[in-house]
């Protein structure tokens, strides 16, 4: 029972849209009808809920990964149902129902995911990230460096074969969200009827 309801709950988790809340709070606008369609943090800021909003954002996106997994922690479950957690946080977050089920890559929920698996070793790759963000302001750059070290950490102090692999496949998944993301965009760009024409 312990074990359904983490994977349930972990769904729910990942689907509250924080950042779309906060952009329409912020500027009235659905944030996927602007910029490139993305409910994330870094569409959010470009397309106007501020610089402070959006980081804020960023980090509930990172807590609702790292929360969900460590639900799984506490209940002391194995360290696979930890995974199915981390996995259906970040499908709520790309599939959430509150939005039709149209929502964001869930990098930032990825990330927060897969440090619930080494959360000292998150803490480090975290400042790292965290220091090149606010340097460059780039949220992409900022989240490559507190993932992509992860699960090259996880292998050097030898954890399980469960968090090796999701440190691996979370950041894998995101990314071909985002390709998916933007295949139908383009799809439907070259779907549009053209304006202007002569007729």
């Amino acid at each position: 029972m312990e074990e359904a309801l983490t994977l349930v709950l972990a769904y729910f988790i990942g689907s509250v849209p924080i950042t779309w809340l906060i952009f329409y709070w912020r500027t009235g606008k659905d944030l996927r009808t602007v910029g490139d369609g993305n409910v994330g943090s870094a569409n959010a800021i470009r397309e106007g809920a501020g610089w402070w909003l959006g980081r804020i954002a960023l980090l509930l996106d990172v807590g609702k990964g790292l929360l969900a997994v460590s639900i799984a922690r506490w209940l002391d479950l194995d360290h696979g149902w930890w995974m199915g957690a981390g996995y259906l946080v970040m499908i709520g977050h790309m599939f959430p129902v509150w939005l039709r089920f149209n929502g964001g890559r869930a990098a930032a929920t990825a990330m927060g995911a897969s440090g619930a698996f080494l959360p000292w070793q998150f803490g480090v790759t975290m400042a790292t990230g965290g220091a090149a963000f606010l340097l460059f302001r780039i949220a992409e750059l900022g989240i490559a460096l507190v993932v992509a070290p992860l699960p090259f950490i996880a292998i050097a102090f030898e954890s399980s074969a469960e968090t090796i692999a999701f440190c691996f496949s979370a950041p894998v998944i995101a990314g071909a969200k985002a390709g998916l993301d933007r295949w139908l965009r383009d799809r439907s760009d070259r779907r549009a009827p053209a304006t202007g024409q002569p007729t």
